[in-house]
């Protein structure tokens, strides 16, 4: 009996652990299968995850590319001039180096034989003259530089301004009262009056045109050959970071009336025998004048263009 009982006991035990076996074999293998089945799911999903993902990232990517691209037709920040006006604005103190006497100081040879003329007019701006001149240079397709005068830049005035700018052109200064006899007392210098001429007509034009506006050129009134003692002048200039030049070539529109053009072809005569007596001749900085009453200065401008362009020279802007 005992030993009946003691193999029953035996039987029992074994069973269990098959049981215990089996159950456990299944245990895994249904793991497998719910592993498998998590698996593949994720494996579906994932792509999707990852497309999403890819999308946010190229979004932000396409956004950071997508930032707003200056506009051409703006003024560009700092500057006399616009944007897109820039590939052919050149610093006008390096060309004053060029077009200066060669005994002068600071004169330096130019040794790029690329022909530019540089049409500038002084005395502006008005509503007489210098919407005739800007006229004329569209239908032209040409650039200038504008030595403005500060007295005449005003509110009344920003409708030229705006459009010498938004047309392509530079602004330069002028002084602010084209007075002589201070700027040059008993034709010396007077540089203390220089610079706050400067600084004036510096200020008229940013409070028309914005503080973003800021021309670094200056052309004296009668030109810096005609007085004495400029040096201080020119380091006051310096230390507002602007930069006189003169001309070297001169449509003859403010000589004595005794050797002033009256015609077309005298002007463009005068300007052509004017730069024959210059060292630089594939550098022109060419002056006129849009002072009311400079009607043949206007009527002559096409002929002078065409004139220079005949020649082989392209058109520029100092900046």
């Amino acid at each position: 009996m005992r030993e009946e009982r003691e193999a029953r006991r035996k039987r029992k035990r074994r069973k269990k652990i098959i049981n215990s076996i089996v159950l456990l074999v299944f245990v895994l293998a249904v793991g497998s299968l719910v592993a498998v089945k998590v698996a593949n799911r994720e494996q579906s999903l994932n792509p999707k995850v990852a497309e999403n993902s890819s999308k946010k990232s190229n979004k932000k990517n396409a956004e950071k590319k997508e930032e707003p691209k200056p506009d051409p037709n703006k003024l560009m920040k700092g500057s006399n001039h616009i944007l897109k006006a820039d590939s052919y604005a050149y610093d006008a103190k390096t060309i004053s180096q060029f077009i200066r006497p060669t005994k002068s100081e600071g004169y330096v040879k130019n040794t790029d034989n690329k022909k530019i003329c540089f049409l500038t007019f002084d005395d502006g701006p008005n509503h007489s003259m210098t919407p005739q001149v800007l006229d004329v240079l569209k239908k032209e397709n040409v650039p200038a530089t504008f030595f403005v005068v500060g007295k005449h830049v005003s509110q009344d005035t920003k409708d030229i301004l705006e459009r010498q700018l938004n047309e392509g052109h530079a602004i330069a200064l002028h002084s602010f009262e084209h007075d002589y006899s201070k700027l040059y007392p008993g034709r010396v210098a007077n540089a203390d009056r220089i610079k706050k001429e400067a600084e004036m007509a510096q200020k008229a034009l940013q409070d028309v045109l914005g503080p973003d506006f800021k021309t670094s050129v200056w052309r004296y009134p009668g030109g810096h050959m005609s007085w004495q003692q400029l040096k201080p002048g020119d380091d006051a200039l310096e230390s507002l970071g602007i930069h006189w030049i003169d001309w070297n070539s001169l449509v003859g529109d403010a000589e004595p009336k005794s050797r002033r053009p009256t015609t077309v072809e005298g002007m463009v005569e005068f300007a052509n025998t004017s730069l024959t007596y210059q060292a630089e001749q594939d550098l022109v900085v060419v002056l006129c004048h849009d002072a009311p009453g400079k009607q043949l200065t206007v009527d002559s401008l096409s002929a002078i263009i065409k004139n220079f362009k005949d020649k082989g020279y392209e058109f520029g802007i100092l900046k």
